[in-house]
């Protein structure tokens, strides 16, 4: 189902109305959403945070991204900026009170921790005690080191609902009479109910026929899984979609997005940079070269495997992406 043009299955729904409950809960002011890497919950977080300014329950809603190695410097040069003005101060101390001086004078202000990976002190980044807050993490136990008030979890999505996304990402209809809808269902089903997943292989299969798609089927089905846990699925379904890029370019230069720090701004200047240095381009002009880069980086992004930055001129990488990016690099 789609709410407001977000994407809704029944598990993000459910989701959804809890931390809207959560957050209309005077005595609940730190909420975690936690679930697997790649499950929505920075999606979900986002429209949950727009719907809560559009309602008025929040006059303004910032967010920054943690990630494992929080560089609080920069955490609060972005809430900073999206409350509208600058910090001088050059010491974290010192711009953390200043950042929270400036969260006090506010009226309603939602502050939204995405990708948490272990505890971290509010004080320390300039933020109030007592201040609405909601926080995105993996792990059970950093909504618990964070002690917050209601913890939701973000789950996989159901048989029904992950058919209906892959369905929809792969812009195809399929006979269940055919055997083309048994090989399909046998792809989807390897994607393991995962949104990041079920969305990077449909994509990436989209233009395939039924040897293509059997062939991807025989692929999923004989990957190994070179990490524990869930995770290995994941693996598999990037790996795929990696491997069908049609361009030795494409490969390149995703392999090498995953060399810039988790959760950064990648300029496609600096990918065209790292990609003439490793002798990419030997046969064209730099405006050849410019323009083959833009094109790779819109192929990537239509294939789910880079995300739009905020920055003009940037992409990012989903952390479960670069991840497993780094794997295959390891690997290859």
């Amino acid at each position: 189902m789609s709410i407001g043009g977000f994407e809704a299955f029944e598990a993000t729904k459910q989701a959804i109305d809890e931390v809207m409950n959560a957050l209309k809960d005077d005595e609940a002011t730190t909420i975690g959403v936690y679930g697997m890497g790649g499950v929505g919950k920075t999606t979900m977080v986002k429209y949950v945070g727009a719907q809560a300014q559009k309602s008025r329950l929040f006059n303004q809603v910032i967010m920054a991204v943690i990630s494992q190695n929080p560089d609080l410097m920069k955490i609060q040069e972005t809430f900073a900026e999206l409350l509208g003005f600058k910090l001088e101060e050059k010491t974290e101390i010192g711009r953390a009170i200043k950042l929270k001086e400036k969260i006090r004078r506010g009226t309603r202000i939602l502050i939204i921790l995405d990708d948490i990976w272990k505890r971290i002190e509010f004080s320390s980044i300039g933020i109030p005690s007592h201040n609405e807050l909601e926080m995105t993490t993996r792990r059970l136990r950093v909504c618990h080191s964070m002690e917050s008030h209601a913890n939701i979890h973000l789950n996989i999505l159901s048989n029904e609902d992950s058919w209906s996304l892959f369905v929809k990402e792969a812009r195809k209809s399929f006979d269940k009479s055919s055997n083309f809808y048994v090989v399909v269902s046998e792809v989807a089903r390897e994607c393991a109910r995962l949104p990041v997943a079920l969305i990077a292989v449909a994509r990436a299969l989209r233009d395939e026929g039924l040897d293509g798609w059997k062939e991807a089927a025989r692929r999923l089905k004989a990957s190994q899984s070179p990490i524990p846990e869930d995770e290995g699925d994941v693996f598999k379904c990037i790996k795929l979609s990696y491997d069908y890029l049609k361009y030795d370019y494409s490969k390149s230069f995703f392999l090498l997005c995953c060399l810039f720090p988790e959760d950064s701004n990648i300029p496609i200047e600096d990918l065209l940079s790292y990609g003439t240095g490793k002798g990419m381009f030997q046969d064209s002009n730099m405006l050849e070269a410019q323009a083959t880069t833009y094109l790779v980086v819109k192929a990537l992004k239509d294939s789910s495997l880079l995300l739009d930055a905020r920055d003009d001129g940037c992409v990012k990488m989903h952390d479960v992406i670069r991840d497993m990016a780094l794997l295959i690099s390891l690997s290859e």
